[in-house]
């Protein structure tokens, strides 16, 4: 039988089968999470996938991100990831975004949607998410694993409670684990991403999802199903969407597990990556070489790439506050 859906279109029926065909998903960060995430709602047959990722296939990712071989190292994870599903599913509309999301593109990178994944590793681009969820109206899933365990909580303010009715302010610094400190096992990742996807085909065909918090850990074999907050926060009853409107300029921070740094712009910029070459090679009086929508060099100890919307890796010895001069130096920022 050459019918590619037929087998989910016997549980779905003919109707919420067919209806998928005309959804618009964004999936927000294709790491371990969002490499489960949007495999299965590809191979279901949702008719678009934005793909937005700001990262690059490194060797540590290896162990839990499914898309990915070795083959891959050192590309854009967006770009890879729209590869692999093209190979799975030719008949979706694929459209990878390498970019940093901040306040300032989000409203451009994330409305239009039928549904937003969160397959991110920080609080910051989730509480980005809640605002435009908030702001457009559209449902979104929140998922996060780390360890052995993970929990998926379907969201749609203001018909349900917003993450901030949960979580009012993102963890501090430190105040949470991350994989760099707690690690992470790669099964585990993958039981999340795939039951949220599940949830993800429920609001995509018109059933409800489930409504409070699920919360596994499948190392000490316990599970949690947490009822949602009973009373709403001001920020989705009042519609406050701060995270949005922040602004800043640019952030120098060390990268998470490893030597080196990540500079972040906002607003996003648009940088001529051919210009630039041309200024680094007599800069460092070696080769730069651009790819695609990055520009990746050497200068003294430092490994340096820099993104075509105004990011810039460093890996090497160089500080945060060495990096903004750099930056400042070589940009002009």
């Amino acid at each position: 039988m050459n019918d590619r859906y037929a087998k989910q279109r016997i549980f779905l029926g003919a109707e919420a089968d067919a209806s998928l065909r005309s959804k618009r998903v964004a999936v927000l960060g294709l790491g371990a999470l969002g490499s489960v995430i949007a495999p299965w709602l590809a191979r279901a047959g949702v008719g678009h996938l934005t793909l937005l990722d700001r990262d690059l296939v490194e060797a540590s990712n290896l162990q839990r991100q499914l898309l990915y071989g070795e083959s891959d190292l050192g590309r854009p994870k967006a770009e890879v990831a729209a590869q692999r599903l093209a190979e799975a599913n030719s008949t979706v509309e694929l459209h990878p975004v390498v970019a940093d999301l901040t306040s300032g593109n989000a409203r451009e990178l994330l409305s239009g949607f039928d549904l937003l994944c969160d397959g991110t590793d920080n609080f910051e681009a989730r509480f980005l998410l809640n605002d435009m969820a908030i702001l457009t109206g559209t449902p979104w899933i929140y998922a996060g694993a780390i360890g052995g365990e993970g929990v998926v909580w379907p969201l749609h303010p203001p018909h349900t409670p917003c993450l901030r009715c949960l979580i009012e302010e993102p963890p501090a610094g430190g105040d949470v684990d991350t994989c760099d400190s707690a690690g992470v096992l790669g099964p585990a990742v993958g039981v999340i991403g795939s039951w949220a996807a599940l949830e993800a085909l429920k609001v995509l065909t018109g059933k409800a999802p489930h409504a409070g918090l699920a919360r596994f850990d499948f190392w000490q074999d316990e599970r949690q199903f947490l009822k949602p907050p009973k009373t709403r926060c001001r920020f989705c009853t009042e519609r406050i969407t701060e995270f949005l409107e922040a602004r800043w300029t640019l952030k120098a921070s060390p990268l998470c597990g490893l030597e080196g740094v990540q500079i972040r712009v906002n607003p996003p910029g648009r940088l001529d990556l051919g210009a630039l070459k041309s200024r680094l090679e007599a800069r460092t009086r070696s080769p730069w070489r651009q790819a695609g929508l990055m520009l990746k060099g050497q200068e003294g100890p430092d490994e340096i790439t820099l993104f075509a919307d105004g990011r810039a890796l460093v890996h090497g010895p160089m500080t945060p506050e060495r990096a903004r001069s750099w930056y400042a130096e070589v940009i002009g920022a």
